[in-house]
């Protein structure tokens, strides 16, 4: 009950009093926005984000805070602020990015196992879910019980921060443009991998497809130094609170053709929903779930399991004539992405209740 009269306290407060009450958050959005803006509009650009997070008005370590640590409460619910999916949202849909909280909860990237969960259902979420695809949806609708729709990728509702111009001039620099994004640790779940053997990958993917140049984009829980060849650009969309890290992320996948990867997850669908190649790292990651209890890890083992089949699967379609590769691998993504799905702003809005 405190909790809910707090929140409607803070709703009616930014409904009436607008940015002078959320004065924190709004300054948190410009720290951010700044921080994009020097990488990106720069010539050349720096896509090497800092990884820390903005709290209490300044940057600070985000291996001093605890395991999901959501600065800057924008949101109800501290996921939503994962990636800067409110915002994304928000921006969309024409409402101000800092306001009445959403009575919805943001699932703030991939499951493919049934058994997986991001956040339990809550009682001020009247809106139920919000996730990508529809396999999804379906489970969420008969496993909890609650309203659950799919909007496809997330990537879509993103905006690159160069502008048109901006993008075909680097685009026309660089050449071709691989981008590179490999499986990564988070908060108590370890991966590992052969570092080398992943660079002898992408090294032969590039000479094999005639890519000129290398994009790395680390995982803000990554070593800040990697032993990536002379030319390559190291990348970073920052902290997971970096409201921007989706644009960083679009401004990143507009300016490749293809996309490599040694992990199922999120990026694949994105870099298929922007009709980018796709390239597999025959590499395969260790992952250790020992800091996890004991449900917890078993959940987080049969997710991996999932993943791994569905990664068999992907290096089948991708070893199809190349004039049937988009459809079957449209084909299999498409129930995790939702990659059919274009809402347009007017639909957003009104299952956000706005």
């Amino acid at each position: 009950m405190k909790d809910t009269l707090r929140w409607q306290t803070i709703a009616w407060g930014r409904i009436l009093f607008r940015t002078r009450l959320a004065r924190s958050e709004w300054e948190a959005l410009k720290a951010w926005q700044g921080l994009v803006h020097q990488a990106y509009q720069g010539n050349p650009i720096q896509p090497n984000l800092c990884h820390d997070l903005w709290h209490q008005d300044q940057f600070q370590k985000p291996d001093a805070q605890k395991a999901f640590f959501t600065p800057n409460r924008r949101e109800r619910e501290p996921s939503s602020h994962h990636y800067g999916h409110d915002i994304q949202l928000k921006r969309y849909c024409g409402l101000p990015l800092v306001g009445a909280p959403l009575e919805v909860l943001l699932e703030h990237g991939l499951k493919v196992a049934k058994s997986s969960r991001f956040e339990a259902p809550k009682a001020w979420a009247k809106q139920g879910y919000l996730c990508m695809g529809p396999l999804r949806a379906r489970w969420l609708q008969e496993e909890q019980a609650v309203p659950a729709h799919p909007i496809g990728p997330w990537i879509r509702f993103a905006k690159p921060l160069l502008t048109a111009k901006q993008l075909q001039l680097y685009r026309e620099h660089w050449g071709k443009t691989l981008l590179v994004v490999l499986a990564h640790s988070w908060d108590q779940v370890e991966r590992s991998m052969d570092l080398k053997a992943c660079i002898d990958a992408v090294s032969s993917i590039a000479d094999q497809y005639g890519y000129l140049k290398v994009v790395w984009l680390r995982h803000w829980k990554d070593p800040l130094s990697l032993p990536i060849p002379d030319g390559w650009i190291t990348a970073c969309n920052g902290h997971r609170s970096n409201p921007w890290f989706l644009d960083s992320l679009r401004t990143l996948l507009e300016l490749s053709d293809g996309l490599a990867s040694n992990a199922f997850g999120t990026h694949l669908g994105y870099a298929t929903a922007l009709k980018k190649n796709l390239h597999w790292i025959n590499v395969t990651a260790k992952q250790d779930l020992s800091l996890l209890a004991a449900t917890k890890a078993q959940e987080e083992q049969i997710e991996w399991q999932e993943r791994q089949r569905l990664s068999e699967e992907l290096i089948s379609a991708l070893k199809l004539p190349f004039d049937q590769q988009a459809l079957a691998i449209h084909q299999l993504l498409d129930p995790y992405w939702g990659l059919s799905i274009q809402p347009s702003p007017a639909e957003i809005a009104k299952i956000l209740g706005r």
